[in-house]
C-alpha cells in the first residue's frame, strides 16, 4: 500500500518525493509520484530521477536520494489508478490551471473512492478555490474526505536535471476542509518531521487559517503577471534574454506599482473580514528574513533565495503558469471585489494593462476565463461566500489550540 501519492512531476513534486524519501526514517511513509504524461513518457523521464541530489541552499549541504523506477507512473494508467486507490494521502502539486484542475476533480470522482482520504492541494488558495469549495459542498461522496489547501509550495525549489536546489520554508498557511480537521492536519504534519529543529510541530510549520484568509495569501496575479508582462521585461523575453524573475525583473518603478496592488489586495481581504499579509510580510514569515524599508528593498534582499528565471521566449511565456494559472486567479479576485462592492482603481488600471499584454503575446483569452461560469453559479453575497470558503462541509471550524 502506498501511503502518499504525489500528482505532478515538476519542481515541487520531485522535491517533495525526494524529501519524503530522505526523511522516511522519521515518518515511515512511502510515496509514489504520478505524472500527467502518458506511461511511455513517464518511463523515459523517470530514468533521470532514480538518483536525485538534494542541495540545501540555506546550509550548502547535499544529500543523495535513490529511488526505484517503480515509484513513478502515469496518473491515467491502470497502475496510477491502483496507486491512487491505495493511497491515504494525495498531494496535488500541479498548478491551478482551470482546465487541468477540473479534469483532475472529475478523474478523482470517476475512478477513486475518496472516503477517508486526505487530498492536499499545493497552491490551493488560487483562482479555483471557490470552485473547489463548491465542488465539496455539492458532492455527497466527499463528506468523509478531507481537503487541505496550502498557500504555496513547501519549499523554494528548482530542479535541474537530477539536481534539486531547495530551501525549506519555515511556515506555510493552510486551510483544512474536513469533518475531522485535527486528524487531517496531523497527517499532513507527519510528512514533515523535522519540526524540532525549528521549535515547531513540523518543518514547514503548517499555520492554520480560515479558507477566506487563504484566498488572499497567493498573489501570483501581482508578483508573477506584473513582472512578466512589464514592457521592459517583455522586450527581454522577445529577444530570448532570461532574467531572475523576482530580482532583476523588478525595477524600483515596477516595485512601487506592485506595492500599490498588494495593498489593495490586503484591503479587499479586510473588506471580507479576512486576514492577509502584505507580500514583504509573507516573505518574512516564510523565510525568516528581516524587514526592509520598501517593497523594492525587500525583493532585493531575496537574491540569495529566489533564483527562478523568466521565460526564454514569447511561446514559452504564453504556455507558462503565469498565463494559465495566475491570470485566471486575477479574474477570481475581480469577481470577489465585485461581490464585495469594492472599487480598486490601481487593480483595475493594472487589469487593463494585463489584457493588453496578453493580446501582445497572443495568449488565448478562453484559457483564462474557464472558471468564470462556475463562479457565477455561486449564489449569495459576501457572507455566503465567506461561509462557502470557510466551511464547505458545513463542519465545525478547526480548533486553533
Amino acid at each position: 500500500m502506498s501511503d502518499i501519492v504525489i500528482i505532478g512531476a515538476g519542481h515541487v513534486g520531485l522535491t517533495l518525493l525526494a524529501d519524503l524519501e530522505l526523511t522516511k526514517s522519521h515518518h515511515g511513509l512511502t510515496a509514489h509520484l504520478l505524472s500527467l504524461g502518458d506511461s511511455a513518457s513517464m518511463r523515459e523521464r523517470s530514468k533521470d530521477w532514480t538518483r536525485l541530489v538534494m542541495e540545501n541552499l540555506m546550509t550548502g549541504s547535499e544529500e543523495t536520494c535513490a529511488l526505484s523506477e517503480s515509484r513513478f507512473a502515469s496518473l491515467w494508467s491502470e497502475e496510477g489508478r491502483r496507486v491512487l486507490e491505495n493511497a491515504g494521502t494525495i498531494v496535488v502539486t500541479v498548478p491551478d490551471i482551470p482546465k487541468l484542475r477540473l479534469e483532475l476533480l472529475e478523474h478523482f470522482e470517476r475512478t477513486v473512492d475518496l472516503a477517508g482520504k486526505v487530498i492536499v492541494f499545493v497552491r490551493g488558495g488560487q483562482g479555483g478555490q471557490p470552485v473547489l469549495a463548491k465542488w465539496i459542498r455539492d458532492s455527497p461522496g466527499l463528506r468523509d474526505t478531507s481537503i487541505i489547501l496550502v498557500e504555496d509550495s513547501f519549499y523554494g525549489t528548482r530542479v535541474i536535471g537530477s539536481r534539486i536546489q531547495y530551501k525549506r520554508k519555515i511556515s506555510v498557511n493552510v486551510s483544512v476542509y474536513s469533518l475531522d480537521p485535527d486528524t487531517a492536519l496531523a497527517r499532513l504534519r507527519r510528512m514533515f518531521p523535522l519540526g524540532e529543529r525549528i521549535g515547531r510541530p513540523s518543518w514547514p510549520d503548517m499555520r492554520v487559517c480560515d479558507g477566506i484568509d487563504l484566498l488572499f495569501n497567493p498573489l501570483g496575479y501581482i508578483i508573477h503577471v506584473g513582472v512578466a508582462l512589464d514592457p521592459p521585461n517583455l522586450e527581454k523575453t522577445r529577444k530570448g534574454i532570461r532574467y531572475t524573475h523576482y530580482i532583476d525583473g523588478i525595477s524600483p518603478e515596477l516595485a512601487a506599482r506592485l506595492d500599490l496592488l498588494d495593498r489593495e489586495r490586503v484591503l479587499l481581504a479586510r473588506t471580507l473580514g479576512a486576514e492577509a499579509q502584505t507580500f514583504p510580510e509573507i516573505i518574512q514569515r516564510q523565510y525568516g528574513l528581516p524587514a526592509q524599508d520598501t517593497f523594492y528593498d525587500m525583493m532585493r534582499s531575496c537574491r540569495g533565495m529566489y533564483r527562478s528565471l523568466s521565460s526564454g521566449s514569447i511561446p514559452e511565456l504564453r504556455a507558462s503558469r503565469i498565463v494559465l494559472e495566475d491570470v485566471p486567479a486575477f479574474l477570481t479576485i475581480r469577481w470577489i471585489a465585485k461581490t464585495a462592492g469594492l472599487e480598486m482603481p490601481h487593480t483595475e488600471s493594472y487589469f487593463d494593462d494585463v489584457q493588453e499584454g496578453l493580446r501582445e503575446i497572443g495568449a488565448d483569452p478562453g484559457s483564462c476565463t474557464t472558471y468564470l461560469p462556475y463562479l457565477d453559479r455561486i449564489d449569495g453575497g459576501v457572507e455566503d461566500v465567506r461561509q462557502l470558503l470557510n466551511q464547505p462541509h458545513r463542519a465545525p471550524a478547526l480548533s486553533m489550540s
